[in-house]
């Protein structure tokens, strides 16, 4: 740079020049504010409706009034009210972590002590997975893979963490959130189970840390005493036949064999508790089968409704006719699948 261009340079500024409207996307500075502060408005309002009324009671216009827009806005942003629950979804999810540690930087009973105190505290992220599944099923959607990737790596820290391969660390994570959020998901359950004492969501929640630290430790469950106490060792349990004395359980041995059972490759293993228990194991084998009864059923009723709406489709009733029909069942995107088979 010549002397003579920095005597033209006030000082204290930079010769670099600024960038124009055009190179904002023809925006200026304070219509950028403004077009930030309008679209977190627009988050915060569609949070609050997909969390009451779902995905298919959610309204357009009703967010669009509270957000204080043209509903258009709304559509020239996220092209749809899909894609709109998904964007809501995936930002929910991302204050989450904000909020509650992974698994493997948290002891497992009081990780679910934090999801307990999460869902607890802020019921909307709950509320739009439980939506999200009733409807569009198993059908989870995405965005730029986020999600997807967000799993796998709790899968890879929950199989470093316990030593187990993936299915495994699969339902391990299913347990502890069905732990931590069954009872917040299902009030009127927790209500018919625990009566009165279902208002004390301390106890539950630390019944809860209790129970998922002694399974992974792979203690007694039963009783486990007052909050604060050290679960109590196992009560006698009837031996099986032939047995002679009661199995000793190490409670240092890693959490994959809680469920291994004994046998010649395997000496080290723990035998199946469960048989020495035949009445609960009948009970859980008798529930098992009606739950597979039950989705044989659902799966075959799932079928006739495609044949019943392809059959409808060919006669010229369209495809947003038969998602009005069936809203509450299917969602759109799952009829138009339906359709497309």
């Amino acid at each position: 740079m010549t002397a003579s261009t920095d005597a033209r340079t006030p000082a204290g500024r930079s010769d670099t020049p600024r960038p124009s409207p055009e190179d904002r996307g023809g925006e200026t500075p304070k219509q950028t504010q403004r077009s930030d502060a309008t679209k977190r408005a627009l988050l915060r309002a569609a949070r609050d409706e997909f969390a009451r009324y779902g995905l298919a009671g959610a309204r357009v216009d009703r967010i669009a009034d509270t957000a204080g827009v043209n509903k258009e806005r709304i559509y020239g942003l996220f092209g749809s009210k899909d894609k709109l629950f998904d964007v809501i979804l995936i930002d929910t999810m991302r204050e989450f972590l904000d909020v509650v540690q992974p698994l493997a930087d948290t002891e497992p009973g009081d990780y679910v002590a934090k999801l307990f105190d999460y869902h607890r505290d802020n019921p909307q992220l709950l509320r739009l997975l439980l939506w999200e599944g009733l409807h569009r099923g198993a059908d989870a959607h995405d965005i730029d893979g986020w999600r997807a990737d967000h799993y796998v790596r709790k899968f890879d820290r929950a199989q470093e963490q316990f030593g187990v391969d993936e299915q495994y660390a699969g339902r391990l994570l299913l347990a502890f959130c069905g732990l931590a959020n069954w009872s917040l998901a299902v009030p009127q359950t927790t209500r018919l189970l625990l009566g009165a004492a279902a208002d004390d969501t301390d106890a539950t929640r630390d019944f809860m840390r209790r129970f998922a630290t002694a399974a992974m430790r792979n203690e007694s469950l039963a009783p486990l005493g007052e909050p604060g106490e050290t679960p109590t060792s196992a009560p006698d349990r009837p031996l099986p036949p032939g047995a002679d004395t009661a199995p000793e359980f190490d409670s240092t041995r890693p959490v994959n064999t809680l469920t291994a059972t004994s046998s010649p490759g395997n000496p080290t293993a723990q035998p199946d508790r469960a048989r020495t228990q035949p009445d609960l194991t009948t009970a859980v084998d008798n529930a098992a089968q009606r739950l597979r009864d039950a989705q044989a059923a659902a799966d075959l009723a799932r079928a006739e409704l495609g044949a019943a709406l392809r059959s409808a489709h060919a006669e010229g009733t369209s495809a947003n006719q038969l998602a009005r029909q069936v809203n509450g069942t299917l969602s759109r995107p799952v009829v138009l699948k339906l359709l497309a088979e």
